[in-house]
């Protein structure tokens, strides 16, 4: 009532170039409060749900960790020439990482790879006649905590050819990017959920810092479930609810360990979901992806809705169906490529 008085009372007493100034004015200062409070919501949900701060206790961020170190062991093995005697400190922080995590959780997979890494490791040291003295006795140690699981063969490097690669490659992928459309028209045929988890599959060979593979995906098929996702994402108005399928693309936090990372969720999550819309294009299905940028009230309300976790960012929605025989899309025309390329 108050503010439908002070609106009446300035429309009457002000011209309109005054009063278009005045709403102006109140826009900007109404969207740099909105601003501060967004971003201090990001900020405390990094500090928050990230490694950062709790490296050395939380399971999955020691995980995180242990996967950074052996990946470093990883990449000098895999140059053309690696230097003997490389990677001592990542080596520690190897042995490190999987005594906490053994202490945590008992034996794991990633303990395994590291195994694995610390055993080409070795071996490429002892080729080169290098002492390890150092090293064995407690790689040994480290084999003997993890048991029978250590038993598996992953991690590591291997040997891969080229002409296997351009083989596996040669597909006309031109034809296949400019085949994929934002979907807004779907048939009613199910999604079944095999075919999601194929498209996820394929997206994880997705690169991410360090192989620490913070991309999720939240499935939702039940029709109460997607009607309320799709209820807080206003870009969906008159085709979302056709969708067989929604998703919900998020980043694990905890999986970063830096405040230099303090972004790298939204470049992993990002990078993670395109290979997911194309994941799911190659096996007929049809999406729409749906952006994510919101002020906190809605996140939060997603996050309940979803039950997704504190400690992960919400990248996306993906509307997820079969396409029909017949539809329309949007031509979506690029930018000329000279406004896009620029040669160095």
């Amino acid at each position: 009532m108050i503010v439908s008085f002070i609106k009446f009372a300035l429309q009457r007493c002000l011209p309109a170039t005054a009063l278009q100034s005045l709403r102006a004015a109140f826009h900007r200062w109404r969207d740099r409060v909105a601003l501060r409070r967004s971003t201090a919501y990001d900020h405390r949900r990094f500090a928050d749900g990230a490694g950062l701060f709790r490296a050395e206790t939380h399971a999955p961020s020691i995980e995180a960790s242990l996967i950074k170190a052996y990946h470093r062991i990883e990449k000098g093995l895999a140059l053309r020439e690696p230097r003997p005697g490389f990677g001592r400190d990542a080596v520690e922080a190897v042995l490190l990482d999987a005594q906490r995590l053994l202490a945590c959780l008992g034996p794991q997979r990633s303990v395994t790879r590291a195994l694995a890494a610390l055993d080409e490791y070795v071996h490429f040291h002892l080729v080169h006649g290098v002492d390890l003295a150092w090293l064995l006795p407690r790689l040994t140690a480290l084999r003997q905590a993890q048991g029978r699981s250590a038993i598996a063969g992953e991690g590591g490097i291997v040997l891969v050819e080229r002409a296997r690669i351009h083989a596996a490659a040669r597909l006309d992928l031109a034809d296949f990017f400019a085949r994929r459309h934002s979907i807004r028209q779907f048939s009613a045929e199910p999604v079944a959920a095999v075919l999601v988890a194929q498209a996820v599959v394929m997206a994880q060979k997705t690169p991410s810092v360090c192989n620490r593979e913070s991309g999720m995906v939240h499935a939702a098929f039940e029709p109460g479930i997607k009607e309320r996702l799709l209820a807080l994402q206003n870009g969906n108005r008159r085709f979302g609810e056709q969708a067989g399928c929604v998703l919900v693309v998020t980043s694990r936090l905890d999986t970063f360990l830096s405040v230099g990372e303090r972004y790298q969720g939204w470049i992993d999550g990002g990078m993670f979901a395109m290979s997911l819309v194309y994941a799911l294009h190659s096996l007929g299905l049809g999406s729409c992806c749906l952006n994510w940028s919101v002020e906190p009230e809605a996140d939060i309300a997603l996050r309940r809705v979803g039950g997704i976790p504190d400690d992960q960012l919400v990248i996306m929605l993906l509307a997820v169906g079969h396409l029909p025989e017949r539809l329309r899309v949007a031509q979506s025309p690029r930018r000329p490529l000279d406004d896009v390329l620029k040669i160095l």
